[in-house]
């Protein structure tokens, strides 16, 4: 497994957030994390990043528990791309996407050839390549969160954690980025794990997802399988149906 999630308990204070968490996690797949809000979606993913320390259990990542790994080892592995990210000083887009590059590159070493070219695919594979002479602090929050996606390619990952990263995204570039990453699973084995607020665009581009509800892992599996119009009404409180490959129609509130 490229990463394993193994019992992982979280308390924030006498709260228990996380309780008993244990996923697998292959190279190549895409998955989905979902849950309602306060689930505790975004803490397991800070803590299979290493930004958070868990209470209990242990993150694996290619057979190596990640608290053994270099602050600049994990960077060379793995990228994040946040659902925020506040930037203030007036950076160019290319100047962002180049910050990719950082991890593979000596304290006060300058961009060679190759990184250039390795930027500039991420930019065109992205469709920001036209921002590139552009202030970040210009761009709308969409346009924004693809510039960081971009960056995040550019770090050349072998896996990819995206905390709900297309939620200020118009659908065009949800579906397009969505799109890209389902491709770059199937061709370069690259592992993606997303927090998907949207379980229809999860349905439809995940491999694998699975569902938290309140700090436990109820199900996981296919996405196809898991996200059932059964599970969803439990987890969810929605009535839906299956649209054919559209993927799920919300019918009414319970």
């Amino acid at each position: 497994m490229m990463i394993k999630v193994e019992n992982i308990q979280f308390n924030y204070g006498d709260k228990p957030v996380l309780r008993d968490i244990s996923l697998p996690i292959r190279q190549g797949s895409f998955t989905g994390i979902v849950g309602p809000n306060g689930s505790g979606k975004t803490t397991l993913l800070n803590i299979m990043t290493g930004q958070l320390k868990a209470a209990a259990g242990r993150i694996t990542i290619k057979a190596r528990d990640i608290t053994s790994y270099r602050i600049e080892e994990v960077a060379r592995y793995i990228a994040v791309v946040p659902q925020n990210m506040d930037i203030r000083f007036p950076y160019t887009c290319l100047d962002i996407v180049g910050m990719g590059r950082t991890p593979f590159k000596a304290r006060l070493q300058g961009l060679n050839d190759g990184d250039l070219r390795i930027i500039e695919n991420a930019m065109r594979i992205t469709n920001t390549l036209t921002f590139a002479g552009r202030l970040i602090t210009e761009l709308s929050g969409g346009e924004r969160q693809r510039v960081l996606f971009a960056k995040a390619l550019a770090q050349q990952p072998e896996i990819l954690f995206l905390d709900e990263s297309f939620s200020n995204m118009d659908i065009f570039y949800s579906i397009t980025c969505l799109n890209l990453l389902k491709e770059l699973c199937a061709k370069q084995g690259l592992t993606v794990v997303a927090i998907i607020h949207d379980l229809n665009l999860a349905s439809v581009f995940c491999s694998e997802a699975a569902v938290l509800k309140a700090g436990r892992l109820v199900e996981q599996g296919p996405a196809s399988a898991v996200l059932n119009p059964e599970l969803i009404r439990d987890v969810f409180k929605i009535k839906v149906v299956r649209a054919g490959e559209a993927g799920l129609a919300v019918l009414s509130d319970l």
